[in-house]
């Protein structure tokens, strides 16, 4: 039986539907889709030539040389830039900005791994530092309003290199869909006096259904309104608004249930395509983040997204914004449990 599902946290709705896994689709295909290594993967180390200039690197020798860790480069292929003025300007009845901005590519580890299982418990954490290190060092520059960091993982998730690494894009001003979602969160802790997410915390612990695994700082379920098949999300249990207020420590924590729950997921869907994203509340106070900035530390959690991309997007799903999703999160949560 199908059940429309609201999420209370990203305030949307998504239709769970376990009749449409008995459809034809492409699922198979994709898990056997073979993905080609580069001869010259400008990511690899040894490779640092092919790259612009690093930002940032996890290293104790000279930049742009081998003996790294991780490094953050400029993308190669720009949506934004640095170098561009900070200016917003009138069109008419339309607005625009000019192409100002932070896009950086943080390359994961310098071995050239196609699945995430196959990282080390450093790996994870080295990783988790970098962002940390780029988020700190970019909420400096008063320009930059938004942070967006994302990981794409093979050609259906969009990635257009096998490598592993993530993206890191910071805006001038907050994306919509983000302004409406902290905007909830604000009315929710003004009306109850606690975060949304606490809230849903305290309910799934008390359900257990839908929670994957647990640590002394966060958790890992699957929500209640999934998107996505096995989509998988890990919050901060206490009040820590984004990953630059963590520590080493809480860091090493979040590596181990990560590295956790990305192997269940390959265990239960074997090599399989996904994204990554992570939240992270507006920067600056301004106009439009003025009304719930001073609150941020109460009102949000951290929390990191997992979606594998096993079903492809309909035009329901394009034209209501309501995603479709074949499979109970219960029964994905007791499986990735059992992995």
């Amino acid at each position: 039986m199908s059940e429309l599902r609201y999420d209370p946290i990203l305030g949307e709705y998504a239709l769970i539907a376990p009749e449409r896994l008995r459809r034809p689709d492409c699922y198979e295909e994709r898990r056997n889709h073979k993905r080609k290594k580069r001869r010259a993967c400008p990511f690899c180390e040894g490779k640092e030539s092919l790259t612009p200039p690093e930002i940032f690197a996890l290293r104790d020798n000279e930049p742009d040389t081998p003996g790294w860790k991780t490094r953050v480069v400029p993308n190669l292929y720009k949506a934004v830039k640095i170098e561009e003025p900070c200016r917003k300007s009138e069109e008419g009845i339309y607005t625009k900005w000019q192409g100002f901005g932070a896009h950086e590519v943080i390359i994961d580890t310098p071995r050239h791994l196609l699945r995430m299982d196959e990282w080390s418990f450093e790996e994870y954490f080295n990783w988790l530092f970098t962002m940390r290190a780029r988020l700190n060092d970019l909420k400096n520059d008063l320009r930059l309003v938004h942070i967006s960091l994302f990981k794409n993982h093979g050609h259906y998730a969009a990635s257009t290199q096998p490598h592993p690494h993530t993206q890191l894009i910071a805006l001038p001003d907050t994306p919509a869909r983000e302004l409406g979602q902290i905007r909830s969160e604000h009315r929710y802790f003004k009306e109850h006096g606690c975060s949304v997410y606490e809230t849903v915390i305290r309910a799934e612990q008390k359900e257990k259904s839908r929670i994957v695994s647990e640590s002394e700082s966060f958790i890992a379920l699957c929500p209640y309104a999934s998107a996505f098949a096995f989509e998988t999300v890990i919050y901060a249990k206490k009040a820590v608004s984004d990953l630059g207020r963590f520590d080493d420590e809480a860091l090493k924590e979040l590596a181990g249930i990560l590295k956790k729950t990305v192997s269940s997921l390959y265990l239960q869907l074997g090599d399989f395509d996904f994204n990554i994203t992570l939240n992270t509340p507006p920067l600056q106070k301004n106009f439009t983040t003025e009304a719930f900035f001073d609150d941020i530390p109460q009102i949000r959690r951290f929390g990191l997204r997992i979606v594998p991309r096993l079903f492809r997007l309909g035009g329901f799903e394009l034209g209501s914004g309501i995603p479709i999703n074949p499979l109970m999160p219960e029964e994905a949560a007791s499986l990735l449990r059992e992995s």
